[in-house]
């Protein structure tokens, strides 16, 4: 009886692993049932309804990466982006050497490799001093304006992004810079502080009470969006030093560097205009685009899916493919999100801002497909078996005649992997929402939202 069991198991799960390799489910039936024995396997479709969300610029952007200009769009409308930052003060670094004859010039440095938009048109920006304490509010409806004084402006700069200068950092890295020229009096202050008063340099805490940031914005331009890869405010000075016949002095060239890093605080202020129609009923699209916070929301039907199971039956796989709308895709020039992630819409509040992770149980994250497959087409975020959020769920909510409808959200996100140097295994480092321009057009009409499942039980009182 032990061995009829185990057989009849295994007959019944090749069933399942032939039918889950098979898109065509209609040609199989609706049940599997090898003779003589206690397992049942069955399969059904349902329909999966989808819909366009807004958070409406309320969306948590702890990153070391911030975006800058203005852009406009003929599907998602204008966004503008600007952004505050601490600068980093490294106690193991000399700010000044001794011997100063002179404060040179003082640069905000703003370096990006790449960008939406136009690279002709040109371009303002602008530099206030903070001057309140930057406080860890990281969502993108951050107000500057609560921080800092618009009077104190610290520099302005004009150009186009063609006509910047760039940096080569290796074969397959360059950065364009914008040089914004700060005052030299900005530089003096700074200068004289170490003079008089060490303390102030002695420790980061210490010095962002001295100077407490910057603000940075776009003044005019709409044509391009930057994606900013690093700042630093930069101090150039001239100082002397004795030869080594201590016959005369040399002027030599110093300067003294603040980078943002991740250590310190930076806020991206971000505000979109979106057409209203975005958010109509469509019977036939929806759409992500970042930083707007727009999203697709999933609406998975638990109580017809345990309906057509059937109570005390197991879930054994529940595959569902979302496909992009290329062809209206690839009329726009913004980029594809990689990655998004799969998560209910009652775990959002929190995912984020407390930096969980993934369970792969409730939560997953899905790479789009750059490739088609001989099952999945190119351009497809393929959510694979979620049936173990259907387990999940059912399980939770098994007390309850009705069981409600799980509402999941598609997230685009930035995701970084480490790799265990031991077990080769990979696991998720940190998972941001996506700050930079990323969008998508989802096809998500009922015959593209519809998905199979597959389910089973086995029959203890049958031998």
């Amino acid at each position: 009886m032990k061995f009829k069991a185990l057989s009849s198991l295994a007959i019944a799960l090749s069933a399942i692993i032939f039918i889950a390799c098979n898109d065509d489910i209609d040609s199989i039936g609706s049940s599997i049932q090898p003779d003589g024995d206690g397992i049942f396997v069955g399969t059904d479709t349902l329909t999966v309804t989808a819909e366009t969300i807004s958070f409406r610029d309320s969306v948590y952007a702890r990153t070391i990466y911030s975006m800058l200009g203005e852009y406009i769009d003929p599907v998602f409308g204008k966004v503008k982006s600007e952004y505050m930052c601490e600068f980093f003060m490294m106690d193991t670094i000399k700010a000044f050497q001794e011997n100063v004859v002179s404060i040179d010039s003082v640069i905000m440095e703003t370096g990006f490799s790449t960008f939406t938009g136009d690279s002709i048109s040109p371009m303002g920006v602008a530099v206030y001093e903070v001057t309140s304490p930057l406080k860890p509010f990281f969502f993108t409806s951050v107000d500057p304006k609560n921080y800092c004084d618009m009077s104190i402006l610290l520099g302005q700069s004009i150009f186009s992004i063609q006509n910047l200068p760039d940096t080569a950092f290796s074969s397959s890295y360059r950065t364009k810079r914008i040089l914004t020229k700060v005052g030299i009096e900005k530089g003096q202050t700074i200068y004289n502080e170490w003079k008089n008063n060490r303390e102030t340099f002695k420790n980061p805490d210490n010095f962002k009470e001295f100077f407490k940031g910057v603000y940075v914005t776009s003044t005019f331009g709409s044509g391009s969006m930057i994606n900013v890869d690093y700042n630093e405010f930069n101090v150039y000075y001239t100082y002397n030093v004795r030869n080594t016949a201590n016959t005369a002095d040399s002027a030599v060239r110093g300067l003294f560097s603040l980078p943002v890093t991740p250590e310190v605080i930076q806020m991206n202020s971000i505000k979109n205009t979106l057409p209203e129609d975005l958010f109509t009923s469509n019977a036939t699209k929806t759409y992500m685009k970042t930083p707007a916070g727009v999203y697709t929301k999933l609406v998975l039907p638990l109580n017809d899916i345990v309906n057509k199971a059937g109570k005390g039956r197991t879930l054994n796989s529940a595959n569902l493919k979302i496909k992009g709308f290329t062809e209206e895709e690839e009329k726009l020039n913004i980029t594809r999100p990689t990655y998004v992630l799969l998560l209910n819409k009652d775990s959002l509040e929190n995912f984020f801002y407390k930096s969980k992770k993934p369970d792969n149980i409730t939560s997953f994250v899905i790479k789009r497909t750059t490739s088609a497959s001989s099952t999945t087409p190119i351009n497809t975020y393929d959510l694979g078996n979620i049936a173990t959020i259907i387990n999940h769920y059912a399980d939770y909510y098994k007390d309850r005649e009705t069981l409600p409808d799980l509402e999941y959200l598609m997230i685009p996100v930035t995701v970084k992997t480490t790799t265990n140097s031991s077990t080769g295994a990979e696991s998720y480092s940190y998972i941001y929402n996506i700050m930079s321009q990323t969008s998508a057009i989802l096809r998500t009409d009922p015959d593209n939202m519809k998905f199979s499942i597959i389910y089973s039980k086995y029959n203890n009182n049958k031998e």
